[in-house]
């Protein structure tokens, strides 16, 4: 099928699912069928989108009837001249790429035409790009991999009260325009992309900022000081708002807490329970802290039954301490202290950790100044396990084996006495671990020693 004759139109549009009768159809796919040649569409008036890329069209023509077009397609063809358009004044979008045409012309009768693409033509002098200047409505131009070669080509692009997107790479004029992209930038106003890449607002503001010293005859060390100058200005703006932003959520968060837990005493009440009784106080910022900037602070205080978690509004179930723990806490702060569950408990409620013990803070206080060294803690903690059984060192583990002791004092005396004959034959593990004790034993209160076993010494 190389012709465009009406019986093969009558076919694509049967094929396509298109309407057999031509009027009204607005669409019309042409593409890829190897066509030389636009003919028969004069039927075709309603049409408002037309493809015919990829064909062998020499020529633009026989589109003198299809007076609502909006888009058309004729791209990778062979065109060499824009002409044979006049009726096309409703036409929004064009595309001619990668064809052989040599100038922009004939377009600035559309004067809806927004988008124009002519990339990889053979688009080489200022005249063949100035009659872009005819056609005001253009946002977006597209002139990538020409043969462009004058920088003046950013005074014709900058004179476009409405350009958007602008694409040059691929032309050698690029390479011959000094700090091109702030260049392009800077000169057009309304510019929103630039060579696949977005013009944000922020680099907007340092390259109008570079722009304004370059203009005044400033030096290129004077221009990229207002640009730092312009970006430092930015960076602050935009930790103003993130703060800003952070102090608005954290407020809306410190309300919707105290909806919600005045909502759920509410219930609580009804329902009978002991409420939580929950005061809040917002408390008006200072002139120093309005300056700032700064949102009232709500003060939370929350009391709760004993026994509750005051985060989670759960039962704390109690668990009590193992022998080893309690040995370890008597050791530290003495017989009369506290269960570690106990103190949480107190500091919960508000309580210091003084207050949960019966001592008083003075009588901790003397008993850590009577013991001079780890020795002592080494006594109330591992002498009152007695001297080691025996063991075979032919066991294949040993675990200690724990002998209750009476008083102090005999724990002293297990604790110096010579080792049994049994104890000899204990492994090499039980002399490290004694070992490791007695240095412990030597240092004084304040430092905290671990002393570590290397395992592999075992094997």
């Amino acid at each position: 099928m190389t012709e465009m004759t009406k019986p093969n139109l009558k076919k694509l549009c049967k094929d396509q699912g298109l309407y057999t009768t031509p009027s009204i159809n607005d669409k019309l796919y042409l593409h890829y069928k190897g066509f030389k040649e636009i003919a028969n569409l004069d039927e075709y008036t309603g049409l408002k989108a037309l493809w015919l890329e990829g064909n062998g069209l020499f020529k633009i023509q026989g589109l003198e009837h299809q007076k609502d077009l909006r888009t058309l397609y004729l791209h990778e063809n062979i065109i060499e001249k824009i002409e044979n358009l006049e009726n096309q004044t409703e036409l929004d979008n064009i595309n001619l790429s990668k064809n052989y045409i040599r100038k922009i012309e004939n377009l600035a009768h559309m004067t809806k035409l927004t988008s124009l693409n002519l990339a990889n033509n053979a688009i080489s002098t200022l005249d063949g790009v100035s009659h872009v200047l005819e056609i005001p409505s253009l946002q977006t131009i597209d002139l990538q991999h020409n043969k462009i070669e004058d920088p003046a080509i950013v005074d014709i692009v900058a004179q476009l009260p409405d350009l958007r997107v602008l694409y040059l790479m691929g032309n050698p004029v690029v390479k011959h325009i000094h700090n091109y992209r702030k260049t392009i930038v800077s000169r057009c106003k309304q510019l929103k992309y630039l060579d696949e890449r977005p013009v944000f607002e922020e680099e907007r503001r340092r390259t109008d900022a570079w722009a304004r010293v370059v203009e005044a005859g400033g030096t290129p060390e004077e221009a990229l000081e207002a640009e730092r100058t312009e970006l430092k200005v930015i960076r602050a703006e935009k930790d103003a708002a993130d703060e800003a932003n952070f102090k608005a959520f954290e407020m809306m968060m410190r309300e919707g807490k105290e909806i919600r837990r005045l909502r759920e005493a509410e219930e609580r009440a009804q329902q009978g329970l002991s409420p939580l009784e929950i005061t809040s106080s917002a408390s008006s910022t200072s002139s120093s802290d309005e300056s700032k900037g700064s949102a009232s602070e709500i003060e939370e205080v929350v009391e709760v039954e004993p026994g509750i978690n005051p985060f989670s509004g759960e039962r704390i179930i109690p668990v009590p301490e193992s022998e080893s723990v309690r040995l370890a806490r008597e050791a530290r702060w003495g017989p009369n202290s506290a269960p570690f569950s106990e103190r949480y408990a107190a500091q919960v409620s508000g309580k210091s950790a003084e207050d949960a013990n019966e001592m008083s803070a003075e009588e901790a206080q003397q008993r850590l100044e009577s013991v001079t060294s780890n020795a002592e803690l080494w006594k109330d903690v591992y002498s009152a396990t007695g001297s080691v059984a025996s063991v075979e060192t032919t066991a294949p583990s040993v675990q200690p084996v724990v002998a209750p002791v009476d008083s102090v004092a005999a724990q002293e005396t297990n604790l110096e006495s010579p080792p049994a004959p049994e104890v000899k034959k204990a492994s090499k593990f039980m002399s490290l671990l004694s070992e490791a004790q007695q240095e412990v034993a030597s240092q004084p209160v304040p430092e905290i020693v671990v002393s570590e076993v290397d395992m592999e010494e075992l094997d």
